[in-house]
């Protein structure tokens, strides 16, 4: 059975924002699972609840981290953070007729964006954090 699985390739150096993108993997997968077997409707909802909180919290804490110790590509990354808020609350807001084809929209876009934001734009933070105040600052 194929899963959407943490990859060492995902880590930014910084162990407390590592392990909230877990949970946003543990959750992709959930979602990945559930619309392999037709029933991406079933989990559509609590994943998006998640987004929602996620979005609120792990970005502020991204943001808090890179503030406080001069990240100089915060700015862009508060920009980047809005947009995928706004993607979020775009599909959130769509009354989908078709639930199931929502959630393989909603993978989709959770696919790249853990590869594209986490593995490209996170690790710069995330190098740059690390060598400010090392791995386990929070």
């Amino acid at each position: 059975m194929a899963t959407i699985a943490w990859k060492e390739i995902y880590q930014t150096g910084i162990v407390a924002l590592d392990d909230e993108h877990k949970q946003l993997v543990a959750q992709i997968d959930r979602l990945f699972q559930a619309v392999r077997d037709k029933q991406g409707d079933d989990v559509l909802q609590e994943t998006f609840e998640m987004l929602k909180d996620y979005t609120e919290k792990h970005f502020q804490h991204e943001e808090k981290l890179m503030q406080e110790y001069g990240f100089p590509g915060l700015e862009e990354h508060r920009q980047i953070h809005q947009q995928l808020r706004d993607s979020v609350d775009d599909m959130i807001s769509r009354n989908s007729s078709d639930p199931q084809q929502l959630a393989k929209e909603l993978l989709a876009f959770l696919r790249v964006w853990l590869l594209e934001h986490i593995v490209n734009v996170d690790k710069k933070y995330g190098v740059f954090l690390e060598s400010r105040a090392g791995r386990f600052i929070s």
